[in-house]
């Protein structure tokens, strides 16, 4: 038996915001911070006109749709209580406050993103919100833009759509549910390039749905991060591992499966999956064994190049996120994944396997990457690339090539 997501997810993350050096920052107040002793808070609700919003829809649960969307010309608007608390000059704030209706709050519990929210309510399937937080969470601030909820929710049904052609171990949570406020609700015209904002709804049922016993998520941070109420237990890593080969049971459970995800998605789709230790949940059996790799966060990085080499429209896609250069390939693959996620992974295996070795492990990915993926010299730079300390319009870092060269993919 292993805790709730959302214990791992709050209580499990110690030690692991070391991947860069702002990846430790947040201007959240210590109550809505994920590792906080606050069991819970209230996240407010307002009741909107239709006319006030715009809405996004990928085949939600019935009782979602009926709570979020309750018709009598309603939809439901999610604020932050931060926002709501020290926003007093926001624009789309004032059109929820003046023209909203404010409801009973609903109880929810942060994640380790911070604006994603865990909604406690028994009468709804499990779900969770993630909400406009403007304030800036390691190296830039959390907005729900209406142009990234609307590309979330296009990502989620289409990536729904083709399970089918995908990897039998690959699951996702859907994006189901968006709502954002439109710019003609501002009677304000000097105001009204402002970046409209809104909230998803995310389910917390991995997708496709997987029928038998109970299953456990198991945030990929939390199998090397320390603890918090007992810093001196063992990592659950070394409980899945028991008394298999360690190297064997990394590279066949774990790495193998998501480097074939991240191919997969994006010569089908085009899609840059960010595989680091947030975005991945192994899907565990009750004694134990990994059944599935579930991937969390569908704001994706599109490559058109990719999608026009499949003939796939794009018609569905809005014009955020999308690429026409691999830099951001080499960002998610060798950063996220291999820097941020697998090397602190294995780091933690070589504490009590300390045979173990790094460069192995290198070396039988780059042979799996090649195997699944031979045409990657089309799409991927020949080095790495990160974020640099410039930044855009919308302030997010752009890239920089550090001229070095890849260890994780040829």
């Amino acid at each position: 038996m292993f805790p709730s997501l959302a214990h791992l997810d709050r209580y499990y993350n110690e030690g692991t915001r070391a991947y860069s050096d702002q990846s430790a920052y947040t201007e959240a107040q210590t109550q809505f911070q994920p590792n906080s002793a606050t069991p819970c808070f209230d996240l407010t609700l307002f009741a909107l006109d239709c006319e006030q919003v715009h809405t996004y829809t990928a085949n939600p649960d019935p009782a979602l749709l009926d709570f979020y969307m309750p018709g009598d010309n309603k939809i439901l608007f999610c604020i932050h209580p931060q926002v709501l608390q020290t926003l007093d000059n926001d624009a789309y704030l004032r059109i929820v406050k003046n023209y909203g209706t404010r409801l009973q709050p609903l109880c929810v519990e942060p994640s380790s993103s911070t604006r994603t929210l865990y909604v406690k309510h028994s009468g709804l399937p499990p779900h969770a919100a993630k909400v406009h937080f403007p304030f800036k969470v390691s190296r830039y601030s959390r907005k729900m833009r209406d142009e990234v909820i609307e590309q979330a929710i296009n990502v989620s049904h289409e990536l729904e759509q083709s399970i089918p052609s995908l990897d039998t171990q690959f699951a996702f949570l859907r994006e189901v549910i968006g709502v954002s406020i439109k710019k003609t609700a501002l009677h304000d015209e000097t105001v009204k390039t402002r970046e409209q904002w809104g909230y998803l709804i995310r389910e917390m049922t991995p997708f496709p749905p997987c029928p038998g016993k109970q299953k456990f998520l198991i945030p990929g941070f939390a199998l090397y991060g320390t603890q918090t109420f007992n810093p001196e237990k063992k990592p659950l890593l070394l409980d899945l591992i028991d008394t298999c080969s360690p190297s064997q049971y990394l590279l066949d459970n774990i790495m193998f499966p998501i480097i074939r995800h991240w191919i997969e998605c994006f010569l089908q789709l085009g899609y840059m999956l960010e595989p680091h230790g947030q975005n991945i949940l192994l899907e565990v059996s009750d004694t134990g064994h990994i059944q599935r790799i579930v991937h969390r966060d569908l704001s994706v990085g599109i490559d058109m190049r990719r999608r026009r080499d499949r003939g796939i429209s794009s018609d569905t896609c809005n014009m955020y996120n999308r690429m026409e250069s691999g830099e951001f390939l080499s960002i998610t693959y060798d950063m996220f994944m291999g820097h941020h996620f697998f090397e602190p992974l294995i780091q933690c295996a070589q504490h009590y396997f300390p045979d173990l070795k790094l460069m192995d492990f290198q070396a039988s990915c780059k042979e799996y990457f090649v195997d699944f993926f031979p045409e990657h010299d089309l799409y991927m730079p020949k080095t790495i690339y990160y974020f640099s300390s410039k930044r855009d319009q919308f302030n997010k870092p752009l890239y920089k090539n550090t001229g070095k060269k890849p260890t994780w993919r040829p």
